[in-house]
């Protein structure tokens, strides 16, 4: 760790901090750590000046020079010193750092400075003002402590600071009046460069001078592992250059080191300078990742249980210290690692703008490439998303590189509306070609009795995998296995953390290249969706539920998945309820006539279906059959879309009243998915109800809970299986659900103790 300028001092010397640290030197610190990002990363303020046309290092290091004139306003110096005298007594008892200090001391450590209630960083713009600051630089001092927002609005007017904050009301007014996505994109950008860049460099210091951990700043680092390349790495070398690259290719084609090869591509011709991976769920992202960071040690993962999948085991069995796995957590959700596995959600959230952390998280995202691996195409809700997604990005000339074996040809229109020159799909025909699997059957059931000679023929099989849309269904085929003493595992999105690495780690062994390889592949798989692309397992028979084509596809990856002289045998089962096709979740409810609707992808993939073989050009010859008229958006899917803009243009300058978590991905009026509303149960009680800080209870969170819809959370209070506790977090408290003792099990879930099962 670099060690910076130190303190300190007498009564007379202008401080930043109760620690005695003088003004002087930390502004000393702050430029230091600003001049080593200009070092790593050249390359954000070389992009800057070229799509502003003004020197973001200028205007970093006068953010940096004034962003604490304010200290030295006396009501704040005053109280700033009492505060030292206070720790220097304590030393004098104690010996010790401040932060000792801060520990044995909490209530007293910074207490003056506390009840002063001046706010340093207004006075701060207050001092420059006369100067005319271009309003990158105002912005910029006023958010280095979260105040450009209206939560803070009463602050402005007791600091009598009334006429600067109506200037900045007005300027982001003056935007959100145009109507203008593409202005507020260029304007915010503009904005978020030294505003994001001072908060960084200044608790990057901060930390230091605490004698605090902070993570290394590292650059993009990638070597290609192998002699030759493979048929998609290869037209990924052709085709770099494209501002906005499709590539279609099937599962097990090498595309993950074809999207590092593009990134370092990028990177290398000054295109970019880290690498963001956006995959459509956590459980995706936890494999891309793991698979990552075998050859690249620097690579971030961020979603809503990522702290629990990279750091809890290794924090419990002392590998990382706390401190510093919570620093390098941070630096992942920043999107400040040379590369950064995320989910898609994360980086539309982002551009609600609603978070202070938005604007670092969307600047970064500005000096990226990006990578979408897989699309749910049928998924019109998250498409119109990601089409606001795609405008930012080519506002802010981010290249991207899409990725997917199920990628419709349609998908152009839409993409070249959103004003890209895409004209074609790059295809990796290579082994295109070659048949995969034979679809043998297609069956219409209700209950599992209809399918018995199905299942008989997987358990003489000896290893196979099914598909369950839903969870009552993939238990419902659970129980039939279990009932003959088969050796199963069920796999689905309601297990806590470690208990879906513990199944993960069970269905690898069972049905794992390894167990193939050495013969001993055994067993039944039950996955829903969570297993369509994350678990890394095979086997020859595959019984699978009606789905969209494109979600089909991805299932079939895994049929005969390590032995290319096999044709898989696939059997397609619709799922039928009350008389009538049931496709959840693959459509929607119909609360009014209490019917499910189909979505048209479902529909389709039913009619175009055939008992024959089926290749990997016949089955993209069906995915643009079934999607050839385009994405039609219904209206709920372009009202939210909509949403998503409007956010960012109302709060591009100053964030809204709204509060929003780290973890949440909806905003009061916004959704990034069109899901039912969930809400969390926990299934054990914390050793103590008292938690330091949120942090701490989100920690103990993730290892211990699971997100269930909440019409679930009703029925299971009907089923007197849920107690509420109360937990304290900080000054806060909350209640929480438990679930009674012996109603989860790992091999099941929540096991609800009556007739009928609603999982």
């Amino acid at each position: 760790m670099k060690k910076l300028l130190a303190v300190h001092q007498n009564n007379t010397t202008t401080l930043a901090k109760p620690s005695g640290i003088t003004l002087e030197a930390h502004v000393s610190n702050v430029i230091t750590e600003a001049r080593n990002i200009e070092k790593i990363h050249p390359f954000i303020f070389s992009k800057y000046q070229d799509r502003i046309g003004k020197s973001l290092n200028l205007r970093l290091e006068k953010a940096v020079e004034y962003h604490d004139l304010g200290k030295k306003h006396p009501k704040w110096q005053s109280a700033c010193q009492k505060d030292h005298e206070a720790f220097k007594a304590w030393h004098a008892k104690n010996g010790g750092s401040f932060k000792d200090y801060e520990k044995a001391n909490r209530e007293e450590a910074g207490k003056n400075l506390r009840q002063a209630k001046i706010r340093h960083e207004l006075h701060s713009l207050n001092e420059i003002i006369h100067t005319s600051p271009p309003l990158a630089l105002s912005a910029a001092i006023v958010a280095h402590h979260s105040k450009l927002s209206e939560r803070a609005a009463k602050r402005w007017d007791e600091e009598k600071m009334h006429s600067l904050w109506k200037k900045f009301k007005i300027e982001s007014a003056s935007i959100w009046e145009q109507f203008s996505f593409p202005l507020a994109l260029k304007k915010q950008y503009e904005i978020a460069g030294p505003r994001s860049l001072l908060q960084f460099t200044d608790r990057r210091a901060s930390a230091i001078e605490a004698e605090n951990y902070v993570p290394d700043l590292k650059s993009f680092q990638y070597n290609f592992p192998y002699n030759s390349k493979r048929g998609v790495q290869q037209l990924i070398e052709t085709h770099w250059q494209d501002e906005f690259l499709l590539v279609r290719a099937p599962t097990g084609a090498g595309k993950t080191d074809a999207s590092l090869l593009w990134a370092q591509l990028q990177i290398e011709n000054n295109r970019a300078d880290r690498l963001i991976i956006a995959m459509p769920t956590r459980f995706t992202s936890n494999a891309l990742s793991i698979s990552i960071a075998e050859s690249l040690s620097e690579t971030g993962l961020y979603h809503s249980s990522a702290w629990f999948n990279k750091y809890q085991e290794k924090i419990k069995n002392r590998e990382i210290e706390y401190s510093k796995a919570k620093k390098k957590h941070e630096f992942a959700r920043l999107l400040q690692t040379p590369i950064t596995v995320c989910t898609i959600d994360h980086l539309l959230t982002a551009l609600t703008l609603v978070r202070e952390d938005h604007h670092q998280i969307t600047f970064n995202l500005a000096n990226a490439c990006l990578v979408i691996d897989e699309a749910d195409f049928y998924d019109d809700f998250t498409q119109a998303n990601i089409l606001v997604l795609l405008e930012a990005l080519k506002e802010w000339k981010v290249p991207i590189l899409l990725m997917s074996a199920s990628l419709p040809e349609s998908v152009l229109n839409d993409y070249q509306k959103v004003g890209y020159s895409v004209e074609s799909i790059i295809e990796d025909s290579s082994d295109s070609e070659r048949d995969r699997f034979k679809i043998e059957s297609i069956q219409e059931y209700e209950t599992i009795e209809e399918l018995e000679p199905l299942l008989e023929d997987c358990i003489e099989a000896g290893a196979a995998i099914i598909y369950a849309n839903t969870v009552d269904r993939a238990l419902m085929f659970y129980d039939y296995f279990q009932d003959r003493n088969i050796e199963t595992v069920v796999y689905h999105s309601r297990f806590t953390e470690p208990d879906k690495q513990k199944k993960e780690e069970l269905l690898i062994r069972m049905l794992g290249k390894d167990a193939w390889l050495k013969k001993k592949a055994n067993g039944i798989a039950i996955l829903t969706q969570i297993g369509e692309m994350s678990i890394n397992i095979s086997a020859d028979i595959m019984v699978s539920d009606l789905c969209p084509i494109d979600r089909l596809t991805q299932r079939a990856g895994r049929l005969c998945r390590f032995d290319k002289e096999k044709i898989g045998q696939l059997h397609v089962i619709v799922p039928y309820k009350d008389d009538a096709v049931y496709p959840a979740p693959y459509g929607e409810f119909d609360k009014k006539e209490k019917i499910w609707i189909p979505l048209n992808a479902f529909i389709k993939t039913q009619e175009v279906l055939e008992l024959k073989k089926y290749s990997p050009k016949l089955l993209v010859d069906l995915i643009n059959k079934i999607y050839s008229v385009g994405q039609r958006y219904s209206p709920k899917a372009l009202d939210n879309s909509q949403k998503l803009k409007d956010s960012f243009r109302n709060n591009w300058l100053i964030n809204p009243m709204q509060k929003m978590l780290q973890d949440d991905t909806d905003s009061n009026m916004w959704k990034s998915r069109n899901i039912p509303p969930q809400d969390t149960v926990f299934v054990q009680k914390p050793e103590s109800p008292f938690f330091k800080n949120y942090f701490e209870f989100q920690s103990w969170k993730l290892g211990c809970s699971l997100d269930v819809p909440v019409y679930l959370i009703e029925k299971y209070k009907k089923e007197s299986i849920l107690d509420i506790i109360t937990v304290y977090i900080g000054e806060d408290k909350e209640e929480i659900r438990i679930v009674r003792e012996n109603f989860y099990h790992f091999e099941k879930g929540i096991i609800v103790p009556s007739k009928d099962q609603f999982f």
